[in-house]
């Protein structure tokens, strides 16, 4: 089907995209760790980040597209160009608004905000933690701006700019911890410094390709408008249906602070790992099925519609089953690769490495997840995926509670993923009972086979792991290690192709189309 080929085409766009992205992501990371390891104020730092990185999940990446993007593809597409661009500036005005007003309430309740998120830092720690969190709120003010011109961007057909923002927020933090660390006492406010660079470059970045769509972000306060009530109406449960692991991810940073101490960092590293690919496979195909699924919805195709929805959740799938058991067997020769120098000693390569293993997981079902909820969301039904991501944090919550006493920090990354497959299962055998044409079954057999081959890829893996650990020094390490990855992902393919797995033939078709 032509939107299948979409779907692939756009999301290969967003993954070499997202794939720079991360790359540079990764590196910021490796700097963070250089400097600050796991200490105290590197864990001050990251949860100072967390507030207004959860609440640009919440308002920005999270709510704001999954209830735009559906809108503003209709109004596109029924109303044109000069219907957009007024909606699209009434929304400009206001999230511009309520972004000031978050961002003055963020820095007013500091205090209160970080007692709430780490109530076991100690007097100083936490002194700390409320003076990074002031600085860093404003880059909430970046990004849900810049989410709002990705939505848009998105839905005319612009997907490069707005998944190329990232690497100019994540240069941003890299060349600040170089250059104004040495200056700065305590020298972490370098890092809030380049958060907030990185923040104010997303947003610029994307500009050019909004112009050349024909918008312009002009200030509009005729809220008074259809599409506008259509989208605040479905924000407002989107914003929990659309965050449910990053609620999880901040239940787990306050349970963390009563934890050892490392506990924080070791979470936040395997956590971005784990983002790795989730954000260059997962995203990428999420972000293109929403505007398929939603002109699919808006005309009226059934057929084409579940085609697509069940083609999406498969390719989820064939991609993140071999990159759960990638990252479960070479966790340790990973992060030890990655991480393991400066501040950051072989106790935080354990530590890290066990909070990844559990992690991943539940990589495959909290892909699968954004699948099905942007299924419900192109639908323009929000209350079915808001129900069960609250249902799927309380499941969380009490995992968490349970685990994190006999297997501390790894025991709340555990919990993370119980949640996730717990959110999956109750989505989709709610649209399975819902849509009876929905081809649970095969599509049931299709994700068996994924984890089967996925399971033996781990296994050949093993010794690889092992063989990668033993390594003498760094560059016989990474060597090993990046030939582990390679053999992975050759032996993986190669078994899809031998068994003639549904997924590879778009994919190869891709590969081999020639540029216009």
């Amino acid at each position: 089907m032509e939107e299948n080929r979409k779907i692939v085409r756009t999301a290969g766009i967003v993954s070499g995209a997202t794939l720079i992205s991360r790359l540079t992501g990764l590196a910021r990371d490796q700097v963070t760790a250089l400097f600050f390891g796991d200490s105290p104020a590197a864990a001050a730092f990251l949860v100072a980040f967390r507030i207004p990185n959860l609440l640009r999940r919440l308002l920005a990446e999270g709510a704001l597209t999954v209830a735009f993007v559906p809108v503003f593809t209709q109004t596109l597409t029924a109303g044109g160009r000069e219907a957009a661009q007024s909606l699209f500036q009434k929304m400009f005005t206001l999230m511009t608004l309520t972004l000031v007003l978050v961002c003055a309430l963020g820095n007013l309740f500091a205090p209160q905000i970080v007692g709430i998120m780490a109530p076991g830092f100690g007097v100083d720690q936490t002194e700390l933690t409320v003076r990074l969190t002031r600085l860093l709120f404003p880059y909430i003010f970046f990004m849900g701006l810049g989410a709002l011109l990705m939505g848009a961007l998105n839905a005319g057909g612009f997907f490069a700019a707005p998944a190329l923002g990232p690497v100019m927020g994540n240069l941003g933090l890299i060349i600040a911890a170089f250059t104004l660390t040495p200056s700065l006492s305590p020298p972490i406010l370098a890092l809030a410094a380049g958060v907030l660079a990185g923040g104010l470059f997303h947003l610029v970045i994307q500009l050019p390709s909004l112009w050349k769509m024909g918008l312009k972000p002009r200030l509009d306060f005729h809220f008074r408008d259809p599409g506008v009530k259509a989208i605040l109406v479905t924000m407002a449960p989107a914003a929990l249906g659309a965050a449910v692991y990053q609620l999880s991810v901040f239940i787990n940073t306050i349970l963390a602070s009563f934890l050892p101490g490392g506990s924080i960092p070791w979470l936040y590293y395997a956590d971005r790992l784990m983002q790795f690919p989730l954000g260059v496979f997962s995203m990428a195909i999420a972000a293109a099925a929403l505007p398929a699924l939603s002109r699919l919805a808006a005309s009226g195709d059934r057929a084409g519609f579940m085609a697509s929805a069940h083609f999406a959740l498969a390719l989820s799938f064939f991609i993140t089953a071999p990159a759960m058991a990638g990252l479960i067997v070479l966790a340790e020769p990973l992060v030890a690769f990655l991480f393991e120098r400066g501040e950051f000693t072989r106790a935080s390569t354990l530590g890290t490495a066990q909070a990844l293993q559990a992690f991943a997981l539940g990589l495959p079902f909290l892909s699968g997840s954004g699948i099905l909820a942007r299924i419900f969301y192109s639908r323009r039904d929000t209350r079915t995926p808001t129900l069960v991501a609250a249902g799927s944090l309380a499941f969380g919550l009490a995992a968490a509670l349970v685990l994190m006493g006999p297997l501390k920090h790894q025991g709340l990354a555990l919990s993370s993923s119980l949640a996730s497959l717990f959110n999956f299962l109750w989505l989709y055998f709610l649209l399975a009972r819902r849509d009876l044409d929905f081809p649970r079954g095969r599509l049931a057999a299709e994700i068996a086979g994924y984890f089967i081959l996925a399971l033996i890829m781990g296994a050949a893996l093993r010794p690889m792991s092992e063989w990668a650990l033993a390594a003498p020094g760094f560059a016989i390490l990474a060597g090993r290690t990046l030939s582990a990855l390679a053999a992975g992902i050759v032996l993986y393919f190669g078994l899809s192709l031998l068994t003639r797995r549904p997924q590879m033939a778009p994919l190869l078709r891709l590969i081999k189309r020639k540029p216009n």
